[in-house]
């Protein structure tokens, strides 16, 4: 597999903020193999991404999938969502779907959107609309920016019944609430979206749009600073039909 067909999956992965963030960031590449070696399934992940971004490392995709593996047979979540989006950038949707699903127990968001992704269009799955929006949903209770955006776009495709813009523009505006800096080119759409609303909505109902978008928050508690620090690196996901 080359490089090209696994840069995706460090595109995708999710790295939470944790107190070993900073630690396995600047960590020397050799002491890194050593940990991931040793069996440490954050230095595994760590050396998996390296190896696919080509940072302190030469680039090299074969590496990057070996390293990902093993922390994501280990159990590491965010590894796992790697797994599952390099086997999604395959179109090997029917092997993406387990290594999401192990993710998504872990309750990692990316990989629950990326569920739920999967069976919006019916990739590797029978399609299911339904499933998806709770699978969106799920990921936007998590703090998922895109999740977010992706129910605007069913509500306001009308995929779930009747077309509903106000649910469509609260969720556009909950989504760049959300979203976190590295991630915004990624949600362009939705703040083209937003000016659609405000042109086109009478005061009234923008102004309600606008409260129920800020009134709201994610289930989990987590505040938009941390949901800014949630993510590493530039990233793009699939794009919606």
């Amino acid at each position: 597999m080359t490089i090209q067909q696994t840069i995706r999956s460090f595109l995708l992965c999710l790295v939470f903020p944790t107190a070993s963030f900073a630690q396995y960031g600047a960590m020397p590449s050799q002491e890194l193999m050593q940990k991931a070696e040793a069996g440490d399934v954050e230095a595994q992940f760590r050396l998996g991404s390296r190896y696919d971004s080509g940072d302190r490392v030469r680039r090299d995709g074969e590496e990057a999938i070996k390293w990902y593996r093993r922390a994501a047979e280990a159990g590491y979540a965010n590894a796992q969502n790697s797994m599952g989006s390099v086997m999604q950038a395959e179109k090997r949707y029917e092997e993406a779907r387990p290594w999401y699903e192990r993710a998504a127990a872990q309750g990692q968001p990316l990989a629950i959107n990326s569920l739920g992704y999967l069976y919006d269009l019916g990739l590797g799955v029978t399609q299911d609309r339904q499933k998806g929006f709770e699978f969106y949903s799920r990921a936007a209770d998590l703090g998922w920016a895109e999740a977010m955006w992706n129910l605007a776009n069913m509500y306001g495709a009308g995929q779930l019944g009747n077309k509903d813009l106000d649910m469509a523009c609260v969720w556009t505006f909950r989504a760049l609430k959300y979203v976190e800096p590295n991630w915004r080119q990624t949600l362009a759409p939705a703040a083209r979206a937003a000016g659609f609303f405000e042109r086109s909505f009478p005061k009234d109902q923008f102004v309600a749009c606008k409260q129920k978008a800020e009134e709201w928050q994610p289930a989990n508690g987590r505040t938009k600073r941390d949901a800014q620090q949630g993510a590493a690196g530039d990233a793009a996901t699939a794009p919606r039909p």
